[in-house]
C-alpha cells in the first residue's frame, strides 16, 4: 500500500462513556479491510503532557520543566503535537497496510483544553 507521506493520516476518534460499547464498536469497525483499531494508544494524553515531568524526577522536575518551557515557548506546540501525531498514526497505518485508524483512548476528556486546540489545528490545516 502506498501512502503520500505529505498527506495527514485518516484518524477517527471514538469517544464514549465507560461501558458504553466503544470497545465492541472498535472491534467491529476493524473488521473492515481499510480500518485499523489498535488497543487504546493514549497518544493525545501523552501529547498533552509534552514538556512536563512528574514531580520527584531525579534530574529535578522544576529545572527540566523551566528549560523545556523556555524552548517550547518559542514554537507552536499545537503544530508540533499535530506533526508528531500525524507521524505516529501514519507509521502505524503504513505498517498495518490500512487507510483509517480508530483512536479509542478512553480518557481523552481529561485533556479537553488540549483536545479543543488540537481539533482547531486540524481544521486549519484541512
Amino acid at each position: 500500500m502506498s501512502r503520500d507521506v505529505n498527506c495527514a493520516p485518516a484518524v477517527c476518534f471514538l469517544l464514549g462513556l465507560p461501558r458504553s460499547g466503544t470497545t465492541l464498536l472498535a472491534h467491529l469497525l476493524q473488521q473492515h479491510p481499510d480500518i485499523a483499531a489498535p488497543p487504546e494508544p493514549w497518544l493525545m494524553l501523552a501529547l498533552e503532557a509534552f514538556g512536563r515531568l512528574r514531580h520527584g524526577h531525579p534530574a529535578g522536575s522544576s529545572l527540566i520543566e523551566a528549560a523545556a518551557s523556555e524552548f517550547l515557548g518559542r514554537i507552536d506546540r499545537n503544530m508540533v503535537s499535530r506533526a508528531f501525531a500525524d507521524a505516529a498514526y501514519g507509521q502505524y497505518l503504513a505498517a498495518a497496510g490500512k487507510r483509517i485508524i480508530i483512536d479509542k483512548t478512553p480518557a481523552i476528556g481529561w485533556c479537553s483544553n488540549f483536545w479543543t486546540r488540537f481539533i482547531r489545528t486540524l481544521r486549519k490545516s484541512s
